[in-house]
């Protein structure tokens, strides 16, 4: 376990040298192989193939982990073939549309797609230039996708987003299917600000060599610039973070507008099984899309929600097409039982993995205590939030389908020069009821609420500068919280009752349940729902849950003495162990500057087969200069 001293070291090194890093995306970095603050460019060229520094050019090099380095970095290259990315768009021109204002639906063309009404002038150049590329550049390494910028002989740029190798094939063919889908449906009907779509191939088959996504190049600053939430309270406070909260409340608002037929996600037609394609996907307010360019473009499928597809590389996609939807509007309950059912059987499939192979390395304890809770989830799932209750505000309208985004964040909004925002992820996008949706990472605060430091903390003033530090960061999200609340109150009044205090503790194990990021997270959920029990009388008689049978209002879940004593304990240990680990909250990821440096000085130990460990001794050794 690492000393209080040690941790407090090694934050001051993590705020101090790259915290900006470790939260800013690299907008400028030109080339993947730039490592590190002192590293050099390296360049290849587009015609030579066999350039000895081309495979530096895909590898991942934004950051380093403790535990499975290299089998993480392999995850995240980026491979593709330049020659077949230039070929396809040397030879675009001949997949433009010839008659004006058709919509059909994407062009098949050499095992990738192709939207025929985004191939444009304003984003290609003229029709009459023979388009080359004239060179590809690596301008973000994100969480979930390598982004390159391509330049045209036109003077036009486009993005190229290729995907990790995180999730297994089915589950990255479907997400590219659905977020370019729900990407066009935000441009066309929507009428929103986002990037047009060129091109996408949703597996390695095409010609690019990988699954990829080409899109318009939208040229700005990220609105992240903006976003300094820990800034103290002034006279102008309010207003520099309301000019990040309110474009994305605006952004929501208008995702809010469109009601569904069905609890699911966005496709094209083509892409959704025969017997999905009969049903509308929205209300339109007839039967039918009023608008003939837009009819039969796009319906609803299975969900992409990451719970569908992260951490499921080993459970067969048959049984991932039982629990992935799509479900009855009138069945919103389904959407919370097909989380924990889906968790537990790839609980239960990795258990009987490890109990068929001895050489498979697995914590067997830990997946029967992981099977327990998803189990409990499962139980008390269809009793969680009474879709009927008259005590809910606006109950039907907070269950009725409606889209959510979940990257709703600064980070993925760019303002263009003449102060537009567009807005550029929508990986993971899918219809659900509000009620269960959670609030944007950026303002989500889950700790114990603050409001006024001097009358809520007693003896504040008095406190030492940590004590005041660590009350100071609770007002402050508590704060940030509070401004997004009152613009969602702002916009929907009808669906404000999502701010409840009892509705947040209600979905609080589904939402923690999806919000799995370490295999012991599984505890969370547990203490979630053992949390309800002591409130379970109350949320009966008020109509807010609903009784597992007409009579009975017992808990659903059975807990005995034993068994919540071991929970508290398992739960203290888990809790330590990540307080202990400098680099807990992410899990065990270090920006590449940050890393080097730490090596360097000997903090960082090398153990072979890419794992490494802190040796925490160095760490006292080498403490931060002021100049740092």
């Amino acid at each position: 376990m690492l000393s209080r001293t040690v941790r407090a070291t090694l934050k001051r090194q993590l705020s101090k040298r790259c915290l900006a890093k470790a939260t800013v995306p690299c907008a400028v970095r030109q080339f993947a192989t730039k490592t590190s603050a002192n590293a050099k460019e390296i360049y290849t060229k587009l015609s030579d193939s066999n350039d000895p520094a081309r495979n530096k050019f895909f590898q991942y090099s934004w950051g380093s982990w403790l535990k499975d380095d290299q089998f993480k970095k392999k995850q995240r290259e980026t491979f593709f073939s330049i020659e077949g990315l230039t070929s396809f768009l040397n030879g675009v021109n001949s997949l433009r549309e010839t008659e004006a204002g058709l919509l059909a639906q994407p062009k098949h063309h050499k095992n990738l797609f192709v939207l025929q009404n985004n191939l444009t002038d304003a984003l290609l150049g003229s029709k009459e230039d023979n388009l080359m590329v004239t060179s590809i550049a690596s301008i973000h390494e994100g969480k979930h996708h390598r982004i390159y910028k391509v330049t045209l002989s036109s003077g036009k740029d486009l993005v190229l987003r290729i995907p990790y190798k995180l999730d297994s094939d089915a589950a990255i063919s479907a997400k590219i299917k659905s977020e370019v889908a729900t990407m066009d449906f935000l441009d066309l009907k929507l009428k929103l600000q986002v990037p047009k779509i060129l091109a996408y191939g949703p597996d390695r088959t095409n010609e690019v060599g990988t699954p990829f996504i080409l899109q318009e190049f939208i040229p700005g600053d990220l609105l992240m610039k903006k976003w300094h939430p820990l800034v103290p309270d002034s006279e102008s406070t309010d207003k520099e973070l309301r000019s990040v909260i309110d474009p994305i409340a605006k952004f929501q608002d208008d995702l809010l507008k469109l009601t569904f037929t069905k609890f699911g996600s966005l496709y094209f037609y083509n892409d959704v099984k025969p017997e999905l394609q009969k049903d509308e996907p929205y209300e339109a307010g007839e039967e039918e899309e009023t608008d003939f360019a837009l009819r039969n473009r796009w319906r609803i499928g299975a969900s992409v929600e990451k719970q569908f597809t992260k951490d499921k590389r080993k459970l067969p996609q048959s049984v991932v097409d039982e629990y992935n939807g799509p479900w009855d509007a009138s069945n919103p309950s389904a959407l919370m039982t097909s989380v924990a059912e889906i968790e537990l059987e790839n609980a239960k499939n990795k258990l009987a993995i490890a109990d068929a192979d001895a050489g498979e390395v697995t914590d067997k304890e830990l997946l029967k205590n992981q099977i327990k809770t998803f189990e409990h989830l499962k139980q008390i799932g269809p009793s969680l939030l009474n879709s009927k209750s008259k005590s809910i505000q606006n109950v039907e309208e907070l269950f009725k389908p409606r889209l959510y985004v979940p990257d709703l964040d600064p980070l993925n909004v760019i303002e263009k020069p003449d102060g537009k925002t567009y807005f550029v992820d929508f990986e993971g996008s899918t219809i659900k009821p509000f009620i269960l949706t959670s609030y944007p990472n950026f303002v989500a605060y889950q700790g114990a609420k603050v409001y006024n430091l001097q009358q809520d903390i007693p003896g504040y003033q008095e406190m030492d500068p940590v004590e005041k530090q660590q009350y100071e960061f609770m007002y402050y999200k508590t704060r940030n919280e509070r401004i997004w609340e009152i613009e969602l109150n702002k916009y929907r009044h009808d669906l404000i009752a999502v701010a409840s205090p009892h509705i947040k503790v209600l979905k609080s194990p589904y939402l923690q349940a999806l919000d799995l990021k370490d295999p012991k997270d599984y505890l969370y959920v547990e203490g979630s729902i053992i949390q309800l029990q002591t409130m379970w009388d109350a949320y009966i008689a008020n109509e807010l849950v609903k009784p597992q049978e007409q009579g009975n209002n017992d808990f659903p879940v059975k807990y005995d003495e034993k068994f919540l004593h071991q929970y508290q304990q398992d739960l203290n240990d888990h809790q330590l162990s990540t307080a202990s680990s400098p680099f807990g909250a992410t899990s065990g990821w270090i920006p590449q500057d940050m890393f080097d440096t730490l090596k360097e000085q000997g903090i960082i130990v090398d153990l072979g087969d890419g794992n490494y460990k802190i040796e925490t001794d160095k760490v006292l050794e080498n403490p931060p200069k002021e100049s740092d």
